[in-house]
């Protein structure tokens, strides 16, 4: 698994498709801090919607990295089709650190809050970039060519499904009271952006199970991706 990550790391790296994704969030982040002070949490919650908008457009990428003669030659080394995609998504993710890192960092190192950040504040907002990234990762996916041949589509549909996450809290409030326990079925992002506002009144072990939720529902996400592709691929083969 080690050496698949490493040969997609190559490809990703000579294909230049991380620049223009990369690039905006560094520089996003430093024209949000641009202004001084900021809330700490407050501003660690943008980032990490930031963060997930970015991870699903990585992921979005790096799920198309190679050409389809090239995915035969890479699939026939790594030996299985499951493998291959996963080792598509943990590297999706695994590039996300850095900038995780730097989101939650930057600010800190440079004096952009209104007040220092404790090391758990730091901890627990490098959890939730990162949990948020994983999240982003499982949910585009799902929005590869394997799935739905027009990019237009997928594209349009991908964003709409952005949207939708970001806003689960205010589709919440505007459906009716018999259905607003649906909103369970859509990404766990909003708790995450919750937990951020309420940070002083949360426990630590809420605090906890909001990262844990987003983790759990892309790794089911992704485990279902995974299945269906597998299957497709035995279904394939046998026709």
């Amino acid at each position: 698994m080690i050496s698949l990550i490493s040969f997609l790391h190559t490809c990703f790296m000579r294909s230049y498709r991380y620049g223009p994704p990369t690039f905006i969030y560094i520089l996003g982040i430093i024209f949000v801090y641009s202004v001084v002070p900021n809330p700490v949490m407050d501003s660690y919650a943008f980032s990490t919607i930031f963060l997930f908008i970015v991870s699903t457009a990585l992921c979005y990428m790096i799920i198309e990295i190679e050409t389809p003669n090239q995915e035969s030659i890479t699939l026939l080394h790594s030996g299985s089709i499951v493998k291959l995609y996963l080792g598509k998504l943990l590297y999706s993710w695994i590039f996300t650190f850095p900038l995780a890192l730097y989101a939650v960092l930057y600010p800190a190192v440079l004096h952009r809050f209104d007040r220092s950040p404790s090391l758990e504040e730091l901890s627990v907002a490098f959890l939730y970039h990162i949990a948020s990234s994983w999240l982003g990762v499982a949910l585009a996916c799902w929005f590869g060519s394997k799935f739905i041949r027009s990019r237009v589509i997928s594209f349009i549909v991908l964003s709409v499904l952005i949207v939708t996450t970001i806003s689960v809290q205010a589709i919440q409030n505007s459906l009716p009271d018999g259905v607003k326990k649906a909103v369970l079925l859509l990404p766990p992002l909003h708790t995450t952006i919750e937990t951020y506002m309420n940070y002083e009144t949360a426990t630590l072990f809420t605090k906890l199970v909001v990262a844990g939720s987003s983790f759990l529902y892309g790794a089911l996400v992704a485990a279902l991706f995974l299945v269906i592709i597998h299957r497709r691929k035995l279904d394939s083969s046998h026709g």
